[in-house]
């Protein structure tokens, strides 16, 4: 009888805590921002690359994180926190304009590696998003257009962007 409710006892401490976790945004998780930043602003993708980079790749490599309910309990906070730091820091779709030319082409070419291996998005990743995951056509649409993006910014002049090679 004595061990029932310490077991009863710690389930409900454990509970409340659960709930308390996840009721309270921990410090450092920024909840979800009411403005969208666009992602690849001037990279000459058409609007279905756009949506299926939106879908697939923003919640990490952008602004626009969309932090899941889960995101709000202690560990797990500090686990996507780092994630998404990493992520962020390797390429942010958000600030796509403010990347030299040369660092462009070397995204697309790692942006087209990842998604033709499938080792983008991660498997972690679309285990608990599947709406994430890439079909081969999507993946291929986005090798296409990574390989083509290159080509265009091999071809303009050094120093341009590409709103001013434009004008």
């Amino acid at each position: 009888m004595k061990k029932t409710k310490k077991t009863i006892a710690f389930a409900v401490v454990c509970a409340l805590w659960a709930l308390a976790t996840v009721l309270s945004q921990p410090a450092g998780v920024s909840g979800p921002s009411s403005t969208k930043l666009p992602i690849l602003a001037g990279s000459r993708a058409d609007p279905q690359v756009v949506a299926i980079v939106e879908r697939s790749c923003q919640s990490c490599h952008s602004s626009n994180t969309e932090w899941p309910l889960y995101g709000r309990v202690f560990p797990v906070t500090l686990l996507l926190e780092h994630d998404i730091r990493m992520a962020k820091s390797h390429m942010d779709l958000s600030r796509w304009p403010e990347y030299e030319e040369s660092r462009k082409r070397l995204l697309l070419s790692e942006i087209g590696v990842v998604v033709r291996n499938g080792s983008m998005p991660p498997r972690r990743y679309t285990m608990l998003h599947p709406e994430a995951k890439l079909s081969s056509e999507e993946a291929n649409e986005i090798y296409q257009w990574t390989r083509s993006n290159r080509k265009l910014l091999k071809q303009e002049p050094s120093g341009l962007n590409t709103s001013a090679a434009r004008e």
